[in-house]
């Protein structure tokens, strides 16, 4: 299992499986008090699962209304992956390959901005459909950061 963190999430989000999406701290939350325990505890372009909701909650600025304390998750991640090295938990580093097909309906799983470059992942789970990109024998799994 991830890393769990605690940190605040919108009062409407905060339900145990709610899935988010951190692009990064708002300029709003670089003048906060709470920055620290809330935007800057989650790292950018990165999913997070709520796994638990404390009962505290703040006044929040950006959301004109309240933020709860909550304890998340980073979320495992859908990719494609060289069908070779796709062994479900095996542990790989990804890497990202460069994409000339702009248009390519696969794209969204290949070139995404959740899954980090250079990074460790277990291969949770491998689809058992075969996607030919460039010579190269693809397959969708998920992934889960290895930290």
């Amino acid at each position: 299992m991830s890393e769990v963190i605690t940190t605040l999430v919108g009062e409407l989000q905060a339900k145990p499986g709610f899935k988010f999406i951190f692009e990064k701290p708002a300029d709003v939350c670089y003048n906060c008090k709470l920055r620290e325990v809330c935007a800057f505890k989650l790292e950018p372009n990165t999913i997070y699962t709520v796994v638990e909701v404390l009962n505290k909650k703040h006044r929040c600025a950006l959301r004109e209304g309240w933020v709860v304390v909550a304890k998340v998750v980073e979320s495992e991640v859908e990719a494609l992956i060289d069908a070779k090295m796709a062994v479900e938990g095996a542990i790989i580093t990804f890497k990202r390959r460069q994409c000339r097909n702009k248009n390519c309906p696969q794209r969204h799983l290949c070139q995404s901005p959740y899954v980090k470059d250079g990074e460790k992942y277990r291969i949770l789970k491998v689809q058992n459909e075969k996607i030919m990109c460039e010579g190269r024998k693809l397959v969708k799994a998920t992934l889960i950061r290895v930290k």
